[in-house]
């Protein structure tokens, strides 16, 4: 099998895809993390960059999409070995706009740090926030919000969408009092993307707050409405959560 499986970049592009076009042959590639996002991002350009009408690639990138990735991390994992970044965008533009993608799946990108972090810009994100945030009204209806819970990334990446999913909390009263007056403000709630994202590793920076340098793990953050500014909270390697909230001026990415 291995043999087979190597040899399918050799084979022409119509031979190669009437190969992945069968499940087992594409479960079976998605194994060999060298070779999948090559043959992936070659039927995506033949599809959405070329616009052919290539039916065998269309149903290996269906398939890759509907049983395939499960869980965010797949995506970004894909998309990160692709390496032309109009190819990515392609790929994720395709992927959240697909009509059997699992909701579940997406209402998990709308949360997902590393879906932000990594992940071209774009207006993907519409789809994953609004899915995101009604997931989350829905789940605790008699509960109240504040903003960052229902757009943890910030309102910058979709606009039209944050003041929409954010006015539905609002007429079905699950903001608070905090969440509800920035909303109403003059200027409606703009809120930029986090800096830094859960799971990221950040260098606390010596400063007139900070007076020992150390490396950790995002583990939360929250808007502050009076300052206009995220915060955050840290996580050590032991696991030990740090009561101190750190700004963005605080922290920096690469650790020493």
């Amino acid at each position: 099998m291995d043999i087979n499986v190597r040899g399918l970049m050799s084979l022409p592009a119509q031979q190669r895809y009437r190969l992945l076009a069968d499940r087992l042959n594409a479960y079976r590639l998605w194994a060999y993390e060298d070779l999948f996002p090559s043959a992936f991002a070659d039927a995506v350009d033949i599809i959405y960059t070329r616009g052919e009408q290539h039916v065998d690639a269309q149903r290996f990138v269906d398939h890759t999409f509907i049983n395939l990735i499960t869980r965010p991390g797949d995506l970004v994992a894909l998309c990160r070995r692709i390496p032309a970044e109009h190819l990515r965008l392609a790929v994720v533009e395709a992927y959240v706009r697909h009509p059997l993608v699992p909701r579940d799946v997406l209402a998990a990108m709308g949360a997902s740090g590393e879906v932000y972090r990594e992940l071209p810009p774009g207006g993907w994100a519409e789809v994953p926030m609004l899915l995101h945030a009604s997931a989350r009204l829905n789940a605790e209806p008699t509960r109240r919000f504040e903003l960052h819970e229902l757009v943890p990334f910030g309102t910058v990446h979709d606009r039209p969408c944050a003041r929409s999913v954010l006015h539905s909390a609002l007429e079905a009263d699950q903001l608070t009092d905090q969440a509800r007056a920035a909303v109403l403000s003059p200027g409606g709630a703009e809120i930029p993307a986090p800096a830094f994202h859960g799971g990221q590793r950040a260098q606390v920076v010596v400063n007139e707050r900070n007076r020992t340098p150390h490396c950790d793990s995002v583990r939360d953050k929250v808007w502050h409405y009076r300052d206009q500014q995220w915060y955050f909270f840290l996580r050590d390697d032991s696991g030990r959560k740090i009561s101190k909230r750190y700004s963005a001026a605080d922290l920096q990415a690469r650790c020493f």
